[in-house]
């Protein structure tokens, strides 16, 4: 795997007889086996977009999740010239309209609330099913154009433009685009256009603190993230 850093083992498999097949796993005493768990507990109530769960093995101390496997491309492409760009945002409408399951209990307040005013919790509150890192390397787009949304672990509910606002911030990012064109593109999903503008300067500078404060905890190479993060949260002030 070229990207990705959540899995220890990661690797696609081609079985002489039958479908391709994608293959991660973790150690059960590794510090991130509850995201690797709570990815194949919510894959059966996901949208026809994400990849679904064939198998989950219990083998030598890990915990092997094995999904559905693709012929895509390895991420999608964010630049403002980009003809991805229209089918992600065509899934991220879609997902916007999908009521969180109730298997779903993670909020953004859960990932966020410690970078924001006690006061804004409401404005984070919700009821639809969020995917919540909307990153170019967490979509796949086949030739023929569509799109597969992978990375599941952080699954949440909450309103349903977070993942359109946190997709702005990665249209800077990935894309390098300006945040007046990535905020155009986030537009186009109806939900976020209905967004009240201070939950989305909330979360936005809650995105740019939490990041911060990973480079306080001793993360490297978090400058060009920051500063698109600080960028995107400028515009909405």
């Amino acid at each position: 795997m070229e990207t990705g850093n959540s899995a220890a083992f990661a690797s696609l498999f081609f079985p002489a007889a039958g479908a391709l097949e994608f293959v991660k796993g973790l150690p059960l005493d590794h510090e991130r086996i509850g995201e690797l768990e709570a990815e194949a507990m919510v894959n059966p109530f996901l949208p026809a977009f994400a990849p679904r769960v064939l198998w989950r093995q219990l083998a030598g101390g890990w915990l092997l999740i094995g999904f559905q496997g693709l012929t895509a491309t390895p991420w999608a492409w964010f630049a403002d010239d980009s003809d991805h760009l229209e089918p992600v945002a065509a899934a991220l409408s879609q997902l916007s309209l999908l009521p969180a399951p109730d298997a779903v209990q993670l909020t953004p307040w859960d990932r966020w609330g410690e970078y924001c005013d006690p006061a804004h919790e409401g404005l984070l509150t919700g009821d639809r099913l969020v995917h919540s890192d909307p990153a170019a390397t967490n979509f796949m787009v086949e030739r023929s154009g569509r799109v597969w949304m992978i990375d599941w672990a952080w699954a949440m509910r909450g309103p349903a433009w977070i993942d359109a606002a946190l997709w702005g911030f990665r249209l800077v990012l990935d894309g390098k685009q300006s945040v007046e064109d990535a905020a155009r593109w986030a537009r186009t999903i109806p939900a976020f256009a209905k967004a009240p503008r201070e939950g989305v300067r909330v979360l936005a500078e809650a995105e740019a603190r939490s990041w911060e404060a990973w480079r306080e905890h001793g993360m490297t190479e978090l400058d060009e993230t920051i500063t698109a993060a600080r960028a995107w949260a400028a515009h909405w002030r």
